[in-house]
C-alpha cells in the first residue's frame, strides 16, 4: 500500500492524522537514504570486482597471444597454421572486450557513485534540514500559544495585543514551515522516480555496452570459429591416423629383435651407432666409461660422446678416422665383447671398447670391417603382394562401377571397414583370370559397399610400391609443405604426370571416382578432407617406416585432397613451367601481361629436338594420351571449380596457365600413330617385386580398416581357415608368401642390423629395359618420364619390347627353390592331405602348392599341405 498524500489544508489543521501521515512520509525517506547507501556500497564492490575480473581477463588474453605452439616435424600443414593463430585471434577478441570494459569502469565512478551520493545529499539531506526546521518552528508556535493560553483576565489590553500579534507571526511561520516541509517531502518523493532511476539506467546502460560488444565480437568471430572447429574435426581425424599408425610401427619395433633378444636397426645417415663402454687406464686401475658412438663407413669416421642416461650431462664428441677395428681376445682382458680400435689423430693409441652382447660386437667389427665375421639377421619374405596390371585395372573398374550404381549415397563410405575374410575372397576372385569374368558385385546380399570399398584399398595398400611411387614421395610431401596454395598446386600436378603411366591411369581412374564420391558428401559425408583421410596412407606409403614419416601423414592427406579436388585441371591437363608460376604469383600481372610474358617464357624455355628438360631419354608416348597437348598459354587462368580447401572457407587452388592447342611439334608426331605405341607402358618395363618386411603389412590407412586389420601376435587369436580352402583368414601383417620376380630382376635385401628402433627399408625396386638400354645409358624411368619428355618437345627412338610380364613370372615361379619355415600358430589337420603342428616349429622342404594360399612343406618326415598365412620363411 502506497503513501497518503500530504495536503496543505491539513498542514493548517496540524491534526494527529496529518503528523502520523508526516511520520510515515519521514520512515519511507529514512529508508530510501539507507538504501541509497546500500547500493552505493555495493556498486563501490561491483566495480572493484569488475576491475580484478578485467584485471585477469588481460592477462589470461595476453598469455593466449603470447602462446606458441611447437609441431613436431619443420613445416605446418594449413589446419595447423589456422590452429595455432587462433589463440592470438581469442585473445584478440577477449582485448577487444575488454577496452569497452574498462573505459565504463573508468566512468563508472562520474556516471553512477557521484550522482547516487548527490541525489541523496541533495534531496533527502535538504528535506531532513527542512524537518529540523519545521519542528523548531513547531516548538515556538507550541510555547507561544501556551503563554498566550497563561494570560489572566486581569491582563492589561495592551500585554493582550502584544501576545495576539506574537501568536499570529508565530503561526504564520509555523504553517509556512509546515507547508514547505510537507511539499518538499512529496517532491523528494517524486524525484526518486526520474532523477534516481535515471542514474541507474545510465550505468546500466554503459554495463550492457560491454555485453553488446561480446555479442558483435562473437558474431564477427562466428564464421571464423566454425572454420576452426573443421579444421580441429581434420587434425583430430589426422591424429587418430597418426597416433594408430605410430602404435603399429613402436610395435614392430619391439617385436624387431636379434637372436639374444636386443634390439636391431639399420641406421639411416650412419653405418653403426650404439652404445659402447670406453676403457680407460688410471693410476690405480682401469674406468669404463659409457660412450654413445657413431660410425660413418663413406668416410671412416668414429665419434663418441661420454654420456650417461642417468647423469643427462652432453659432452663435446670426439671424432676421428678409424685406422684399424680389431676382435680383442678373450684370454687377453678380464671383460667380454671387447674390441680394439685406432684412430688417425692418435695412431699410438688403441681404445679398447666393450660392446653390449657378442652380436653387438659383431656388428660393430663388420661395419668397421674387422676381423669378426658378419653375422645378419636375414630377411623375411614378403607378404602376398599384388601387381599392377590389366587385371587389378579390370577388377577396380569393376568395384568402381558397383559402388557407383548402388552405394554413392551411403554415408562413410570408405570409412565403413569390411570383414577381412570377405576382402580377402573378393580381392582373391577379382584377381584370378578364371574368375574375373564371373565376378558380380551387383548382389547386395553377397557383396556389401563396405567390402567393396575395403577390397579396393586392400589392393592398393598390397601393391609392392604405393601408386604415389617411393621415387616420387618425398617431392609430393614438399609439394604439400609449400606455403604458396598455387606453386603448391603446380607442384603437384607435375609431379603427378611424372608418375609411370599404369600408376597415372590407375591414379585417374581412382580419384574420378573420388570426385564423383566428394560431390555428394551432403549425403555420404565423405568430404574431401575425410577422402583424404582414408586415402593418403594408402597411396604414398612412406618407403621407411619412421616417427618422422608418421608426423607426414598428414601432408600425405593434403596431396589427396588436392588431386581430388582439382581433378579436372591436374588430370586433364598438362603442367605449366615452373617459372611461368613464379611469374604469376610474385609479379601479379594482369591477364593480358600474363599471356605475353608466359608465351616470351615457352618460347625462351624451348629445347633442342631429341633433348629433355628432366635429363631422360626420349621416348615416344601413345598418341590418345596427348590429343589434347599444347603450346600456347590461355590469357585467363581461373580458379579450378573445387579444391579440398573450399569445404572451411578457405580460398580455393588457383588453376595453373593452361595450354590448349592441338599443334604438336613436328617433331613429337613421328613417334605417334604407330600400333605398338599404345603399349608402351608395358613395353619399357616391368616392376620387380622383391621381398620386403612383412610386419609392414598392409601398410598405413587412413581408415578405421587399420584399426581392425593390425593387431600385435600376443594379442591375436589364431586365425580360422575358411572352408572353401580359401587360406587362413589373418590380419594383413601375418602374412608372408614366397618372393617372386621377373626373370633377370635383381633382389636387394638390407639385413636386420642396428640397435633399438629398427627400420626397415622395402625392398621394392623398379628395372627397366628397352632397345639398346641394357646399360647404364639404358632407359631408367617408366611412363611418368616419358611423359615429361613429351612435355619437353623431345622424340624417341629404338625403343624394344619385352616379353610378356605373365610368361616371365612363370619363368620365375618355376626357379623356387625348397625352404625352410617357422610355424606362428597352431593347427589342427582336417583332412590327410593336411599337417598339424604347434607354434615355433620348423617345416622344411617347402614350396608353393598348387592350391592358392597354402604352402607344401615336411614335418617329422610327413609330407603335407601348410596354410600360408600360418608360417614366416626363417632362411
Amino acid at each position: 500500500m502506497g503513501l497518503r498524500p500530504l495536503e496543505f489544508a491539513e498542514c493548517l489543521t496540524d491534526s494527529p492524522y496529518f503528523r502520523e501521515n508526516l511520520h510515515e512520509h519521514e520512515k519511507e525517506l529514512e529508508r530510501t537514504s539507507k538504501s541509497i547507501k546500500s547500493l552505493i556500497a555495493c556498486g563501490k564492490e561491483l566495480i572493484n570486482a569488475a576491475r580484478n575480473l578485467s584485471k585477469a581477463q588481460k592477462a589470461f588474453s595476453q598469455n593466449l597471444q603470447e602462446f606458441r605452439f611447437e609441431t613436431i616435424g619443420n613445416q605446418q600443414t594449413d589446419d595447423e597454421v589456422v590452429i595455432a593463430a587462433s589463440l592470438k585471434e581469442f585473445g584478440d577478441c577477449f582485448l577487444a572486450i575488454e577496452e569497452v570494459f574498462e573505459r565504463m569502469l573508468d566512468k563508472a565512478k562520474d556516471m553512477f557513485l557521484a550522482p547516487l551520493e548527490r541525489f541523496r545529499k541533495e534531496n533527502i539531506g535538504k528535506a531532513k534540514e527542512e524537518k529540523k526546521q519545521f519542528e523548531k518552528q513547531t516548538s515556538k508556535f507550541c510555547a507561544s500559544q501556551e503563554r498566550y493560553l497563561n494570560l489572566k483576565p486581569k491582563t492589561n489590553d495592551t500585554t493582550f495585543q502584544e501576545a495576539d500579534a506574537a501568536l499570529v507571526l508565530e503561526g504564520k511561520h509555523f504553517y509556512q514551515a509546515s507547508m514547505k516541509y510537507v511539499l518538499l517531502l512529496q517532491e523528494v518523493q517524486e524525484k526518486k522516480k526520474f532523477d534516481f532511476v535515471e542514474i541507474i539506467l545510465t550505468f546500466i546502460s554503459n554495463w550492457l555496452t560491454v555485453y553488446h560488444q561480446g555479442h558483435e565480437v562473437a558474431r564477427e568471430f562466428k564464421t571464423n570459429m566454425s572454420d576452426l572447429q573443421l579444421r580441429l574435426q581434420n587434425t583430430r581425424e589426422n591424429f587418430n591416423s597418426t597416433r594408430d599408425e605410430a602404435e603399429l610401427l613402436m610395435n614392430k619395433m619391439l617385436e624387431t629383435r636379434g637372436s639374444r633378444g636386443e634390439f636391431t636397426l639399420a641406421p639411416k645417415d650412419c653405418s653403426r651407432q650404439g652404445y659402447l663402454f670406453l676403457m680407460e687406464k688410471k693410476a690405480l686401475g682401469t674406468n669404463w666409461t659409457k660412450c654413445y658412438c657413431r660410425y660413418f663407413k663413406e668416410h671412416k669416421t668414429f665419434s663418441m660422446i661420454p654420456y650417461n642416461q642417468m647423469v643427462g650431462k652432453l659432452s663435446q664428441p670426439e671424432t676421428g678416422t678409424l685406422m684399424s677395428c680389431i676382435r680383442r681376445a678373450s684370454d687377453s682382458i678380464d671383460k667380454r665383447f671387447c674390441f680394439d680400435i685406432t684412430i688417425s689423430d692418435k695412431p699410438t693409441v688403441i681404445f679398447t671398447f666393450q660392446a653390449l652382447s657378442e652380436d653387438d660386437r659383431h656388428l660393430w667389427l663388420d661395419a668397421m670391417d674387422g676381423k669378426e665375421p658378419t653375422y645378419q639377421t636375414p630377411n623375411k619374405t614378403s607378404e602376398e603382394t599384388y601387381i599392377l596390371d590389366n587385371i587389378g585395372f579390370q577388377f577396380i573398374n569393376k568395384c568402381i562401377g558397383s559402388i557407383e550404381r548402388k552405394g554413392l549415397t551411403d554415408q562413410g563410405l570408405y570409412r565403413l571397414v569390411g570383414v577381412n575374410s570377405k576382402v580377402n575372397r573378393l580381392v582373391n576372385m577379382g584377381l584370378d583370370r578364371r574368375k574375373v569374368d564371373k565376378l558380380c558385385l551387383d548382389d547386395a546380399g553377397t557383396w556389401e559397399v563396405k567390402t567393396i570399398t575395403s577390397s579396393i584399398k586392400h589392393y592398393l595398400r598390397s601393391l609392392p610400391e604405393p601408386l604415389m611411387t617411393f621415387r616420387l614421395h618425398e617431392n609430393f610431401i614438399t609439394a604439400a609443405k609449400r606455403e604458396s596454395k598455387l606453386l603448391r598446386f603446380h607442384d603437384i600436378h607435375s609431379l603427378v604426370h611424372k608418375l609411370p603411366q599404369k600408376n597415372f591411369k590407375m591414379l585417374d581412374l581412382l580419384c574420378s571416382h573420388l570426385k564423383r564420391v566428394s560431390d555428394k558428401s551432403d549425403i555420404n559425408l565423405m568430404t574431401v578432407a575425410n577422402l583424404g583421410v582414408c586415402f593418403g596412407p594408402t597411396l604414398m606409403r612412406p618407403e621407411e617406416e619412421t616417427v618422422a614419416a608418421i608426423m607426414d601423414i598428414k601432408f600425405c592427406n593434403i596431396v589427396i585432397e588436392i588431386l581430388i579436388g582439382n581433378y579436372e585441371e591436374i588430370f586433364k591437363q598438362t603442367p605449366v613451367d615452373i617459372g611461368l608460376l613464379d611469374d604469376l604469383e610474385d609479379c601479379k600481372l594482369s591477364p593480358a601481361e600474363s599471356t605475353t610474358t608466359t608465351k616470351k617464357s615457352l618460347e625462351n624455355q624451348a629445347l633442342p629436338s631429341g633433348a629433355s628438360s628432366h635429363g631422360i631419354p626420349p621416348s615416344p608416348v601413345p598418341a590418345t594420351h596427348y590429343s589434347n597437348v599444347s603450346s600456347t598459354v590461355n590469357s585467363s587462368p581461373g580458379l579450378p571449380k573445387s579444391g579440398p580447401f573450399s569445404e572451411h572457407g578457405s580460398p580455393k587452388y588457383a588453376a595453373p596457365v593452361v595450354m590448349r592447342s592441338h599443334n604438336l611439334p613436328k617433331t613429337r608426331q613421328q613417334g605417334i600413330g604407330h600400333g605398338h605405341l599404345s603399349q608402351v607402358g608395358a613395353a619399357i618395363g616391368g616392376v620387380h617385386m622383391t621381398g620386403h618386411d612383412p610386419s609392414r603389412g598392409s601398410s598405413t590407412s587412413g581408415s578405421s580398416e587399420s584399426l581392425n586389420s593390425y593387431k600385435s601376435p600376443s594379442t591375436n587369436p589364431s586365425p580360422q581357415l575358411d572352408s572353401n580352402r580359401r587360406g587362413p583368414i589373418m590380419p594383413a601383417m601375418f602374412t608372408s608368401a614366397p618372393a617372386s620376380a621377373f626373370s633377370g630382376s635383381k633382389i636387394q635385401t638390407l639385413g636386420d642390423i642396428g640397435t633399438f628402433g629398427s627400420i626397415k627399408r622395402r625392398n621394392a625396386t623398379e628395372s627397366y629395359a628397352g632397345g639398346g638400354g641394357g646399360g647404364s645409358g639404358g632407359l631408367s624411368v617408366g611412363g611418368g618420364a616419358l611423359r615429361s619428355s613429351m612435355h619437353s618437345g623431345t622424340t624417341s627412338s629404338n625403343v624394344g619390347l619385352l616379353p610378356d610380364s605373365s610368361s616371365a613370372m612363370s619363368k620365375s615361379m618355376t626357379e623356387q627353390r625348397l625352404r625352410t619355415v617357422r610355424t606362428l600358430y597352431n593347427c589342427q589337420a582336417e583332412n590327410d592331405s593336411e599337417l598339424s603342428f604347434h607354434a615355433n616349429q620348423f617345416i622344411y622342404q617347402v614350396k608353393p602348392s598348387q592350391e592358392a594360399c597354402w604352402l607344401e612343406g615336411t614335418l617329422d618326415g610327413v609330407t603335407g599341405l601348410i596354410p600360408e598365412n600360418y608360417v614366416e620363411y626363417v632362411d
